[in-house]
């Protein structure tokens, strides 16, 4: 599909069909919040928790609209999930070298303004307890240099149908919880963000466990 249309967009749709069907194949039973909050006619910055490698599946799958990932580059060398990446148009970040992470930064910027959505995770690395980490620098500067509107996503639940370190998938519930957008103002803005997220995991927590 990527040979026939290079903007990714159709090469996402079925990487999103894809992340649907494996939730379902699962028994992982998806609830979206907050749908109501993603702009229709413009791209923006979801900054999302971390909880495990399935919450690229669960908001591939769930999130209604054409993002772009932007993830650690060793992720493009698995075996079809990588292959996905690649031809979706995600941004590879290969973090230890700082002029080609600048690149990505740069193609990054691309992808906003060609009309499509994004994707970060502050925290740099999933939770391997299940607790919100500390917001790494820089996202804020994404948001500034694209003029696109930041917006927190809470992932409730992934962590526990999958957890760090281990390929065992167990059935369960997710909740994707989407905030209202936050005006970039700078680098409290994360700390900003960071607090939204850390107040919706606390109060929906318990109701994936219920």
């Amino acid at each position: 599909v990527r040979l026939f249309d290079a903007s990714g967009n159709t090469s996402h749709k079925i990487s999103s069909l894809w992340g649907r069907l494996l939730c379902k194949w699962n028994d992982i039973r998806v609830e979206v919040r907050g749908v109501e909050n993603i702009l229709p006619d413009r791209a923006q910055i979801f900054v999302a928790n971390h909880q495990s490698f399935f919450d690229i599946f669960a908001l591939s799958g769930y999130l209604p609209v054409q993002i772009r990932w932007v993830a650690k580059s060793s992720l493009f060398h698995i075996p079809f999930v990588g292959w996905a990446m690649w031809a979706s148009n995600y941004i590879p970040v290969l973090r230890e070298n700082r002029k080609k992470a600048y690149k990505a930064f740069l193609a990054t910027i691309e992808r906003i303004k060609s009309g499509a959505s994004v994707v970060i995770f502050p925290e740099g690395t999933r939770s391997s307890d299940g607790e919100i980490g500390e917001f790494k620098k820089g996202g804020h500067l994404l948001a500034a240099r694209s003029k696109a509107p930041m917006t927190p996503v809470t992932i409730i639940g992934t962590g526990v149908i999958i957890q760090k370190g281990s390929f065992i998938i167990k059935p369960g519930r997710v909740q994707i919880i989407i905030s209202s957008t936050v005006k970039a103002k700078g680098e409290d803005t994360l700390n900003e963000i960071r607090e939204i997220i850390c107040k919706c995991y606390e109060e929906h927590t318990i109701d994936v466990k219920s």
